[in-house]
């Protein structure tokens, strides 16, 4: 877990980047926008509440959802492994992908398209130095700290996949991202409302938006209906989907996204976000004798 002076210089951090990204500073005692709000959860809340932490590991989400009957949207598990050395190499399929399950973003993925030209004593390499890491504990991430690193391998879903990011509020679908080209080089990416039209949202750092909207997925009621099922409970979660030939493949809950720096295009869209995100049920999740304070805003 961090240390005291690792969860101070976290919050100096945060603070300090929160005032350069987004221009105003952040108030973690009485929070009110989007923004606040989710450093808020950050540093007091996320690591207290166990499911939490079973759910941002990419390995444990899965007995998560099975025990919501929900196995059937799980990508198929090839193998899982404590240490990258004992991968067994030879078990595995010609693609599919490796994932460091208590870390975010493409340092902790890595896709094998031809297992026979893969360099598999490099990838081991990296995953060793890359499990070493305390994700999370720089930026005031504290919950990935509390997750055994481990390797797991998962089917290949694609090369042109569309990833659809729902942004809930306690089981209310609030906005959608969809993006696409990541491992083309050509990363695009575009925003929409619950009824899929286009959104003026946009993110700190933003990827280009696409040169024509994403279509609307034969079966986005469907994907809707999930993304709310497993975002009920939490203040506030992003539940990723994948459309795969018509079936829903569930991707990962993210709990603190974009660690919290959106930046919101209209700005007012940080408050109007800020308002649903409901800390009262954070405080109700805890576990009990958590030193989080309690927030002034109660909602």
């Amino acid at each position: 877990m961090p240390t005291t002076i690792q969860r101070i210089l976290a919050k100096r951090r945060i603070e300090r980047t929160f005032r350069r990204l987004l221009g105003y500073e952040a108030n973690l005692v009485t929070p009110s926008t989007y923004c606040e709000k989710v450093q808020w959860l950050k540093l007091f809340y996320l690591e207290h509440d166990p499911r939490v932490v079973q759910c941002t590991d990419k390995y444990e989400v899965r007995r998560y959802l099975e025990g919501m009957g929900l196995g059937a949207h799980l990508p198929r598990l090839y193998g899982v492994w404590d240490d990258p050395r004992e991968i067994e190499w030879d078990g595995l399929p010609n693609r599919f992908v490796l994932k460091l399950n208590n870390g975010s973003g493409r340092n902790y993925r890595w896709f094998v398209d031809e297992k026979s030209a893969f360099d598999s004593a490099a990838c081991v390499r990296r995953m060793r130095v890359v499990r070493r890491r305390r994700h999370g504990i720089r930026n005031g991430e504290f919950h990935y700290a509390k997750i055994w690193p481990r390797i797991i391998a998962e089917e290949y879903l694609g090369d042109d996949l569309v990833d659809y990011k729902f942004y809930c509020f306690n089981g209310s679908v609030g906005f959608v991202s969809a993006e696409a080209g990541r491992r083309a080089g050509q990363h695009v990416r575009d925003y929409y409302t619950r009824d899929f039209e286009t959104s003026q949202i946009q993110f700190h750092d933003d990827l280009p938006a696409p040169p024509r909207p994403f279509s609307k997925p034969a079966n986005f009621d469907e994907m809707l209906a999930l993304a709310a099922r497993l975002s009920r409970g939490w203040p506030f979660v992003r539940v990723d989907l994948y459309n795969i030939a018509g079936a829903v493949v569930f991707g990962e809950l993210t709990f603190s996204p974009e660690s919290g720096y959106t930046r919101w295009n209209p700005k007012d869209l940080d408050d109007q976000y800020g308002a649903r995100i409901d800390l009262r049920l954070a405080q109700a999740n805890r576990e009990s004798g958590s030193t989080a304070p309690a927030a002034g805003s109660g909602t």
